[in-house]
């Protein structure tokens, strides 16, 4: 309860990288990408399950971000959480895709566990892991687009529950039920893909 209590206690501190996009440091975009990018790829590949598509989306969700950046008034800009707000822009942009009906990818072309999470090099996965990522991933993608998008940003991108509310502009209870409804499902899709491969 208390990293929950902390974890909404830093998003609500001001940035610092904040401070510095409203006072116009040159090298603050550059730094606003490279902090962000690999997080909002990884954000976008889990609720479309397609790569190019993913990186598309990370373009077009920090064209956008800077785009408002320079219409925003200063005081906006330096009380910005820019964390969730950039998951916010990059969830339009993802919902722009599924409302133009873009393909999303089968599982068998999904990426290994350690490239999808980001897992420190050095960690190995045995077969098993790798079917159980993959299942997981399947299910994920089987879920409602709230659900997937609820799961996400809490178990992929461990933003509390405040940063999802933050993030989708729904409130912060209907992000605890669709995350633990989400959560529910995808046992259950699990589950049941593992029973069904036990009765071949």
């Amino acid at each position: 309860m208390a990293s929950e209590f902390e974890s909404v206690n830093e998003i609500r501190r001001s940035d610092p990288l904040a401070q510095r996009l409203a006072d116009g440091d040159p090298k603050a975009p550059r730094e606003l990408v490279e902090r962000h990018y690999t997080e909002l790829y990884r954000y976008a590949r889990a609720l479309l399950r397609d790569g190019p598509t993913a990186e598309d989306v990370v373009q077009e969700a920090f064209e956008k971000a800077f785009v408002a950046l320079g219409k925003y008034p200063r005081e906006r800009i330096e009380t910005l959480s820019l964390r969730p707000w950039l998951y916010r822009v990059a969830l339009n942009v993802v919902r722009n895709v599924w409302r133009d009906g873009r393909r999303e990818v089968s599982v068998a072309e999904t990426p290994e566990p350690a490239e999808y999470i980001g897992v420190v090099s050095g960690s190995t996965y045995g077969a098993d892991d790798k079917v159980a990522w993959l299942d997981t991933l399947d299910a994920l993608g089987q879920l409602s687009k709230r659900q997937r998008v609820a799961v996400a940003l809490r178990y992929l991108e461990d933003l509390p529950y405040a940063g999802i509310a933050e993030a989708t502009g729904w409130p912060e209870n209907t992000c605890k039920t669709l995350v633990r409804r989400g959560i529910g499902r995808l046992g259950e899709l699990v589950s049941d893909g593992s029973d069904e491969k036990r009765g071949s």
